[in-house]
């Protein structure tokens, strides 16, 4: 089992919930538009834990690489999915007809881009439930 780490500071605690700031320094700082892809160089991410963390104390974020690899296709590939599904759906069914068949592509494939928006939505409130992301002291 692969483990992800990441080091960050702890910005915020408000009893036990964490904001923790965390550089994006490894693959940003060897990357060619380094400065102006407009990223910023800096993620924050909201954790929970009942440790004795004050603000600024140095943490370890620590994850499983395959539970980060998962909810990555979730949140990258299947909002896709659901956009190649629309359009195809539309021209299935509106090919041999008197609508426009772009303007119906266009309306399925917004209609399911945000059906896929809700269920990712839907599925990042039951991962907040669960610990992906374990917080040490350092």
């Amino acid at each position: 089992m692969t483990t992800m780490t990441k080091e960050g500071v702890v910005v915020e605690n408000n009893r036990g919930n964490l904001l923790i700031s965390v550089m994006r320094n490894e693959a940003c700082g060897s990357c060619a538009a380094n400065g102006t892809c407009g990223q910023k160089k800096e993620t924050l991410i909201k954790i929970f834990s009942p440790d004795d963390i004050k603000v600024g104390d140095k943490v370890i974020l620590e994850s499983k690489a395959s539970d980060i690899n998962k909810y990555s296709i979730y949140v990258y590939i299947f909002p896709v999915i659901m956009m190649v599904l629309g359009a195809f759906l539309a021209n299935l069914f509106f090919k041999n007809t008197n609508y426009d068949l772009n303007l119906m592509t266009l309306i399925f494939v917004t209609i399911f881009l945000l059906i896929s928006f809700l269920l990712v939505k839907k599925l990042d409130s039951k991962i907040k439930s669960k610990e992906i992301m374990k917080v040490r002291k350092i």
